[in-house]
């Protein structure tokens, strides 16, 4: 089973606006709410693929409660920790078909104390002993520290396959931490390490040094460029032929979910990555993050190229 982990979850909401622009007045022709955070778009990727997953959040409030609901309405399996006060975040993702442009707009979350930490992370670990998988993926609420993340990865059974998909402070304290897969944009990467990462190969040598630091594979998505991957047997570069977007939102994680999908299954980096930028194009043709079709996934990996780098 994966245990997919949100810290900062939040109701997802989409806004469908044609002919949206700025500083007008346009009209809402549909609205989704969706229980949100990268963790819950990990999670409906690796359910449509067939994978056993629960999934693990903070939440809070009347928003948390909704969260809950929304996800419980999915089919969603969770387990749910509460914090004391505070409401749970709502991210607003306005998108204008026609255009196929987008705007998303997050607010940073509730402020977590430290005891409400400590319940979530007591929590997370009592669910990650019936996983072989474990996802953290996603930022912090305010008030939790960078170490305090650490904390938390630190005190996973140690028999559990590890992987973590965060940044900034959170990142920064998490390099050097045993993982098992390290998924990652090239901007998120490129922040990490004050050095510019724009090309395949810049992402394969910033892959490579982080290796050297802790992870024991690192992903680097490159959004229309594919994916980088690296382990101790060598890299990868996978992408897909180019497709028409309708939203970008949430593909990184469908990536994720494609990659711990083969993993999971015993499969190689180098298949898993294949799979992970399949299922990351797949999303971008979709509304809603995580909300992807099979049959996408199976044509775009299918004609995804990948090749051996160095």
């Amino acid at each position: 089973m994966l245990l997919t982990v949100t810290p900062n979850p939040a109701i997802d909401r989409v806004l469908i606006v044609p002919g949206f622009r700025h500083a007008d007045v346009c009209r809402v022709i549909t609205r989704i709410d969706s229980a949100g955070g990268k963790g819950f778009n990990v999670t409906r990727v690796a359910r449509t693929l067939s994978l056993p997953v629960r999934a693990c959040a903070l939440l809070g409030g009347e928003n948390g409660r909704r969260i809950a609901r929304l996800a419980e309405d999915e089919g969603i399996d969770g387990a749910w920790s509460w914090i004391a006060q505070g409401e749970s975040r709502i991210c607003l993702l306005i998108t204008d078909p026609e255009a196929r442009d987008h705007l998303t707009i997050n607010e940073t979350g509730p402020t977590v104390n430290a005891s409400d930490w400590h319940g979530f992370m007591e929590l997370v670990w009592q669910q990650a002993r019936a996983a072989t998988f474990v996802a953290v993926s996603g930022s912090v609420p305010p008030g939790v520290a960078p170490q305090q993340y650490v904390e938390l990865i630190r005190g996973l059974p140690l028999d559990a396959f590890v992987c973590i998909d965060t940044s900034g402070p959170t990142l920064a304290a998490a390099l050097d931490l045993p993982l098992d897969l390290l998924k990652i944009n090239m901007h998120e990467l490129s922040a990490a390490l004050g050095q510019p990462i724009t090309t395949p190969d810049q992402a394969r040598a910033a892959a490579v040094a982080v290796l050297q630091r802790g992870p024991r594979r690192v992903v680097v998505t490159l959004g229309a460029q594919g994916a980088v991957a690296v382990d101790a047997h060598g890299a990868w570069r996978a992408r897909t032929p180019p497709v028409e977007p309708i939203s970008p939102v949430g593909s990184g994680d469908a990536a994720l979910a494609g990659i711990i999908v083969v993993l999971h299954n015993g499969g190689a980096l180098a298949d898993a990555l294949r799979m992970g930028v399949a299922c990351g194009g797949a999303n971008t043709l979709t509304v809603g993050a995580g909300r992807l079709h099979l049959d996408d996934v199976t044509r775009l990996h299918a004609a995804t190229e990948l090749e051996v780098i160095s």
